[in-house]
């Protein structure tokens, strides 16, 4: 599980001003709320005196923090500013008393957290920018609990061959397991990207896309990016034959994001946007986007459903069990090099972080004498 990444809190709408939330990201408990000035706060959700869940206590004026158990106070920075007590005035707050403040950026309407400690990386999180941006209709779901490891979501929402059978009959046929798929590859940022893309000319159009678009027959551009580990978009274009890009093409756009709980099991979220005035072609007194949300839940439950039980065969050993990969697991072979590269390499620097000087040294010298 990787912790250096920025993850989403959630939507903004979801972080109302004064209500405390708790949280799990990445293995750390969290207690989160919006200030009264609309700043986002999130803090260990540990307290400091004896462990109690913070996220059980309660909010005070100026945004203090009251712990529910014995009444330690704390502010926004993560500070004890007050505990009951200490009746005596010649006793002091400890110095060690306080909880660890994790950064937080809202961007684009959504609120991400970096989980790999108290210090921000220097790059930003993932842009969502259709989601807030003017000219754009956007609806959010609520947050979905999985019982799966975040991985599997996002080999899920890469293998568009599962589409058939899983989804046979709602947004899904025989014929996308046989699109041919371009896959394109950028780490030259500080968040890897993995991107595919499958164009399908005069493609006879599932149920579900049909009732959407009104096409019975179709060119559609399908995208499909991994902005690893927290992200996944997907755009999906739709025209007439020969008509993508012009004045008929119909989109939408779907960030998905994605935040480890624990190892096996993570929290996923979905904002669905369409420019605005688009209309949903069975009944166009609605918006296209009212008409893919609507539509999605049997589809999200569907993919749940698969990565849940993939999930619980984790539990059983081995034993010569081994996976096949076929041509179009291309992708899904790449986002898990990229994910281990990532883990590997926080694990590295986690690993020498812990070392002593003196240790260190010794390993160099170790490694230098094996050079020679």
């Amino acid at each position: 599980m990787i912790r250096n990444a920025w993850y989403a809190l959630g939507f903004s709408s979801e972080l109302a001003t004064g209500a405390l939330q708790g949280h799990r990201i990445a293995g750390r408990p969290l207690v989160a709320w919006r200030t009264e000035p609309g700043e986002v706060v999130a803090l260990d959700a540990r307290c400091a005196h004896k462990r109690f869940p913070l996220w059980e206590g309660r909010l005070l004026d100026g945004d203090r923090l009251e712990c529910a158990y014995h009444g330690f106070c704390y502010d926004r920075t993560g500070r004890c500013i007050a505990i009951p007590a200490l009746s005596d005035r010649s006793q002091r707050v400890p110095e060690t008393a306080r909880q660890t403040a994790f950064p937080v950026k809202e961007q684009d309407g959504v609120v991400w957290l970096w989980a790999g400690g108290d210090r921000a990386p220097d790059h930003d999180p993932p842009p969502t920018p259709e989601i807030a941006a003017e000219g754009w209709e956007t609806r959010v779901t609520e947050p979905m609990e999985v019982a799966a490891s975040y991985r599997l979501l996002i080999e899920n929402l890469f293998d568009l061959t599962h589409f058939y059978p899983l989804h046979n009959g709602n947004i899904g046929s025989l014929a996308d397991a046989q699109v041919p798929v371009e896959i394109q590859r950028d780490l030259s940022g500080p968040v890897p990207v993995l991107r595919t893309i499958r164009r399908r000319r005069e493609f006879t159009l599932p149920p579900m896309t049909r009732d959407r678009f009104g096409l019975e027959v179709a060119d559609q551009v399908q995208v499909h990016e991994m902005v690893a580990p927290s992200l996944f978009r997907v755009r999906v274009a739709v025209a007439p034959p020969g008509r993508l890009g012009t004045g008929t093409e119909q989109s939408f756009v779907l960030h998905q994001t994605i935040t480890p709980v624990a190892a096996d099991r993570h929290v996923w979220r979905r904002a669905t946007s369409c420019q605005a005035g688009s209309r949903w072609a069975a009944d166009p007194s609605r918006s296209l986007v009212d008409a893919i949300v609507e539509g999605a839940p049997t589809v999200i439950e569907q993919d749940r459903w698969a990565i849940e039980r993939q999930q619980e065969m984790f539990a059983f050993p081995d034993e010569g069990y081994r996976e096949v990969h076929i041509k179009t697991d291309g992708a899904v072979v790449m986002a898990r090099r990229i994910l281990d590269d990532m883990e590997a390499a926080e694990a590295a620097t986690l690993d020498a972080s812990l070392q002593s000087p003196s240790q260190t040294r010794m390993q160099q010298n170790r490694r230098a004498a094996d050079v020679r």
